[in-house]
């Protein structure tokens, strides 16, 4: 009974997540266009910060729950895992609805303060780690980083926008439509994550055999971290299907951005976060998975079809990875 109310739980859930989703698009691009804001500002802030929802409530909550020193799989692994998810499965699936243009204004902010931020997560980790936690001083650095970064965004001169044909909505039905689509994905991507963590560790532990250990630490990297990055998944794949480009690239450069700044900062500053070694890995291999992304982005302004699909494969190889390392292989 309990599985077959789970996967309920799942379906209900993506189809909060969808309607949620477009929700977001719609009201999203109509107060880009009615008050003269970039899309791919939008983009960057409100949307990016509304799907990682999920995100920071999963962290938040399991870092105020959970004793000192044990929240790595959960709190710490569900942004590393949700972060490797968005630059790769997600962009790469965006990019092969439709290839998805860069904008050359990205190249001076967004870009170069995402590689610091996936770098600086990395650093606290492996190089201030004689307590083997996410301090409070080391969260509160995040957060500041995360407010200059707020900063940023905030005196960005508006960017011109496209010719792309979007209506808008009335000032009040647009804000509705905002919190309904924040709500939405939101509760889609907490009924999605529940439900399939619940049907993953079920499985791994009861049919597998694995330890309990082994099967959260799994499930944190890997369904745990795509089902809180659904929104980004399904924003993105939406407003691409629209023609709203900026806002499906911005979201995820965006999402990534608040993930390490603000969600661990605010996680650790309230209980410091352990660090485990399967975590730490992933916080390195992340670096090289952004700066490949970046590269695709500003190659030729654009990610295309083609490296859409090789950054799934990568999501693809890296799945099998931790999935063989789960299981003791590696």
């Amino acid at each position: 009974m309990d599985i077959v109310l789970n996967f309920l739980l799942l379906v209900i859930g993506f189809i909060f997540l969808i309607k949620g989703a477009d929700f977001f698009v719609v009201s999203s691009s109509s107060m880009a266009r009615k008050h003269n804001i970039s899309p791919l500002i939008i983009g960057l802030t409100l949307v990016a910060f509304g799907t990682s929802l999920p995100e920071l409530a999963v962290s938040f909550v399991s870092s105020l729950t959970v004793e000192p020193g044990m929240t790595a799989d959960i709190a710490l692994g569900n942004v590393i895992g949700s972060n490797i998810v968005n630059i790769t499965l997600i962009l790469g699936l965006t990019a092969l609805v439709r290839a998805v243009p860069v904008s050359p204004t990205m190249h001076k902010r967004e870009f170069p303060y995402l590689i610091l931020a996936t770098i600086v997560i990395a650093v606290l980790v492996f190089f201030f780690q004689s307590d083997y936690l996410i301090s409070r001083w080391e969260a509160l650095i995040l957060l500041l980083l995360f407010g200059f970064y707020i900063y940023l965004m905030m005196t960005n001169k508006n960017q011109p926008i496209d010719n792309i044909e979007i209506k808008v909505l009335d000032s009040k039905k647009a804000i509705l439509l905002l919190i309904v689509g924040i709500a939405g994905v939101s509760l889609g991507g907490f009924m999605v994550t529940k439900g399939a963590e619940f049907l993953a560790v079920k499985l791994l532990v009861e049919s597998v055999g694995m330890t309990i250990t082994k099967a959260t630490t799994l499930v944190g990297l890997s369904i745990v971290a795509v089902g809180t990055s659904l929104p980004e998944m399904v924003t993105s794949v939406v407003a691409a299907k629209k023609g709203e480009n900026e806002i499906a690239f911005g979201n995820i450069v965006g999402s990534n951005i608040f993930n390490i700044l603000f969600i661990l900062g605010l996680s650790g500053i309230f209980t410091p976060l352990g660090v485990n070694t399967d975590v730490a890995i992933d916080t390195l291999i992340l670096i090289p998975i952004t700066l490949f992304a970046v590269i695709f982005a500003i190659s030729k302004e654009k990610v295309s079809r083609l490296e859409g699909f090789v950054l799934v494969c990568i999501y693809m190889m890296y799945l099998v990875y931790i999935i063989l390392r789960a299981l003791s292989i590696f």
